[in-house]
């Protein structure tokens, strides 16, 4: 049975109701329009990919492919990380929030032409901030004289660690501070977790060239949907 679940953190930013769409079944598909909240101001859904799509008519219109990645621990990943890697403390969130904002153009609030860049830069903002006051179990930093170049935010549930947010900036890019940041989550996670995810835009092909190089193979594609009546931000 389909559920309407109201999204906290993306209506306090997007300025209205938000809600997610939890359906079980294709077949739910041929009345999605109907699941929509009346006060919506925006409603995603995500599919598998070999699910139909909603129909045109329902409003609702294909933003993404999230390709979905796994990694299982190995012995190997219990060496130590990169000396220049740290755990975050609560005066980093400033610092990670201002290099997702610069950086995160893939993501689904910035690939739907109804959201201004601005509000997408913000919410990915808000959620750096977030990854360092609270929301991760763990969350590492690149830091170098004394400046802070990426961060990697992850979480631990039932023995299975997901990177739930990754970033480095934009002057400190190609460098392979990414890699260090997964291998440092890796080792610090090594005994506590069997095994790793981690999800990408399938247009984001530099990470995804860099997660299978880490040993990630692909498991899963889901297929994202947004029905938004008026445009938000602009």
């Amino acid at each position: 049975m389909a559920n309407q679940v109201k999204q906290a953190f993306d209506t306090s930013i997007l300025g209205g109701p938000v809600y997610r769409l939890e359906i079980t079944s294709e077949a739910e598909l041929s009345d999605i329009r109907a699941l929509v909240p009346d006060d919506a101001i925006l409603v995603s859904v995500r599919l598998p990919e070999a699910w139909s799509r909603p129909t045109e008519k329902s409003g609702f219109r294909e933003i993404e492919t999230l390709v979905q990645l796994e990694r299982y621990f190995a012995e190997e990943d219990r060496q130590l990380s990169s000396p220049n890697i740290r755990l975050s403390a609560p005066s980093d969130g400033e610092f990670c929030s201002a290099i997702a904002e610069a950086v995160f153009r893939s993501d689904r609030y910035h690939a739907d032409p109804m959201v201004s860049e601005k509000i997408a830069s913000r919410v990915k903002a808000a959620w750096a901030r977030n990854e360092v006051n609270g929301r991760t179990d763990s969350t590492f930093i690149w830091e170098e004289n004394g400046k802070i170049a990426g961060f990697n935010g992850c979480l631990l549930q039932n023995r299975i660690m997901t990177v739930d947010l990754i970033a480095v900036s934009q002057t400190h890019q190609g460098r392979g501070i990414g890699a260090a940041l997964i291998k440092a989550a890796f080792s610090h996670y090594a005994g506590q977790a069997d095994c790793a995810l981690i999800a990408t835009q399938d247009s984001n092909t530099g990470a995804l060239a860099l997660y299978r190089k880490l040993g990630f193979i692909e498991t899963a594609r889901f297929r994202t949907f947004h029905y938004v009546p008026k445009p938000i931000g602009f």
